[in-house]
């Protein structure tokens, strides 16, 4: 089921509404529905134009990453914010810093921008009454500059506080990266945003009136900087083992011309997501798991694999990382990359053959021999 609409698309990058995203506009009215009718129209247009500087503001992050060959896959707008999914993560800190830094950066240009044009339509005087009498008074013109102003303000500081995943804690791990590892410096960049998280929590328990969002972004930042953490483990065990040293040769290949109920029973036997089509010994693309079973169903056994052919296969040198292969992966149209030596496949690498990586690297890890204050002996 799609949980989201598309509603513009610029520089290739789309830019969705959750389906959830009906709340902000309650969000929006509710607080001015003592206005009447009006006022709550005035609040949820609002909100909507709060909404679209958030969308401008990752559209920064997605734009800084274009320009580095990261793809974008799409931004998508829910009621607690706006998210850019990159087909891959920044490779130096350099990248991450300029990356995580260009989403507030929109924000503070936004700001002095309606500061600017609200200064000059209504007034300096009039500005500062009006912001003063704020849900005490009906809506009027100058609130429109004045909310726009703080929204984006508050943007731009909220999303610097050093919390990962948030823009500031990326930030922070884009400094400590010149002087640590990477692994190393987003746990220190995770154990600042837990204690920011707990701080959301207690602020939200002894100050009055706080919004009741904020526990929330305090369990987003507490269980999120884990995930950066285990990401970061992922990206330097993948890093350590070569593609040759996990691509099988015996793995199951299919023909164009197999038929369907061939490659069912195939399935049958095989937990791979992906398998090679070859033809007349060299590789012509994959199908993946759920095409075959999709196809098979609609078609019948008599059908054929080529109906389901992927032709646009990333791939890797035996002697590249693991780490080089999953970037490809992510980057491609199918998550799985064909390891390819002058010219001859030797097999695909899925995200099976990652994940026993994984598991075979912390087993033994877990075994290695350690010293009497328990640090691994190499």
């Amino acid at each position: 089921m799609n949980r989201s609409w598309r509603v513009a698309t610029f520089a290739g990058i789309n830019i969705n509404l959750h389906i959830s995203f009906v709340l902000v506009l309650v969000m929006g009215a509710w607080p001015w529905l003592v206005f009447g009718a009006k006022g709550a129209l005035f609040g949820a247009v609002m909100m909507l134009a709060v909404f679209a500087c958030i969308a401008l503001h990752e559209l920064g992050h997605s734009l800084v990453a274009l320009a580095f060959g990261i793809p974008v896959t799409d931004i998508t707008l829910t009621p607690i914010g706006g998210v850019a999914i990159l087909k891959d993560r920044p490779k130096t800190p350099t990248q991450e810093l300029l990356i995580a830094i260009a989403g507030p950066a929109v924000n503070v240009v936004l700001a002095a921008l309606f500061a600017g044009i609200g200064i000059a339509v209504e007034g300096w005087d009039a500005l500062v009454a009006a912001s003063q009498t704020i849900m005490r008074e009906p809506p009027r013109a100058e609130l429109i500059w004045i909310m726009l102003v703080s929204a984006n303000a508050w943007l731009a500081v909220f999303n610097m506080l050093p919390a990962l995943p948030m823009d500031g804690g990326r930030v922070l791990r884009a400094f400590l990266s010149y002087v640590f590892a990477p692994e190393r410096a987003t746990r220190i960049a995770a154990v600042v945003a837990r204690v920011v998280a707990v701080g959301f929590v207690a602020l939200w328990l002894f100050v009055p009136n706080l919004s009741p969002m904020l526990p929330f972004i305090a369990l987003v930042v507490f269980f999120g900087s884990g995930a950066e953490v285990r990401e970061a483990k992922v990206n330097r065990v993948l890093a350590l083992i070569r593609a040759t040293d996990v691509v099988t040769p015996y793995a199951p290949r299919f023909e164009p011309g197999t038929t369907l109920g061939e490659a069912v029973q195939v399935l049958m036997m095989s937990p791979l997501p992906v398998f090679a089509v070859e033809q007349a010994g060299r590789l012509v693309g994959v199908v993946r798991r759920e095409d075959l079973l999709e196809a098979a169903r609609a078609k019948g056994s008599w059908g054929f694999v080529s109906s389901v052919l992927i032709r646009e296969v990333p791939t890797v040198d035996p002697f590249e990382t693991l780490d080089d292969a999953r970037s490809k992966m992510q980057r491609g149209v199918v998550r799985a990359a064909a390891v390819m030596r002058s010219g001859m496949f030797l097999g695909l690498i899925t995200e099976l053959e990652l994940a026993q990586a994984m598991e075979v690297a912390e087993r033994l890890r877990a075994t290695a021999p350690r010293d009497s204050l328990g640090r691994e002996v190499r």
